[in-house]
């Protein structure tokens, strides 16, 4: 892939953030990362256009200080520059409540955080390039 992917990252764990920048780099996905630690700057920030394009992917943990993921969720779908943005949601909840919650909230994806190293790499980056790809970024 050679364009650059807009994406932001919403996670309050540093060594998920970390993880989720390496699965990117091993992928070969060129990516301009923005992070938010917690739910309320996520929002203050991804709410108000500031003239720019809405990022091409939101990667959004549920369990988030200030905010939770699932109303961050929410918000985002509800903010029309974002509407259409694909959320992946990545989780350490294996709840089948929280999958089935945040599909019927828009959520395009739900990936429960893999435990192994390889299996985080090699799962969290194969999904974020399949979604990059399926929402027509080139």
């Amino acid at each position: 892939m050679s364009k650059t992917a807009r994406i932001v990252l919403v996670e309050d764990n540093p060594g998920d953030v970390l993880l989720v920048k390496r699965a990117l780099q091993e992928q070969g996905i060129a990516v301009d990362l923005t992070c938010f630690g917690d739910g309320q700057r996520a929002l203050n920030d991804l709410t108000q256009q500031h003239g720019r394009k809405a990022p091409d992917l939101i990667l959004l943990d549920l369990d988030l200080p200030k905010v939770a993921g699932v109303d961050v969720l929410k918000a985002i779908r509800n903010t029309p520059h974002l509407a259409d943005v694909p959320v992946l949601i990545l989780t350490s909840s294996a709840s089948p409540s929280d999958n089935h919650r945040t599909a019927l909230l828009g959520a395009a994806r739900y990936i429960t955080k893999p435990s192994g190293l390889d299996d985080f790499l090699r799962e969290v980056g194969r999904s974020v390039e399949e979604m990059l790809l399926a929402s027509g970024w080139k």
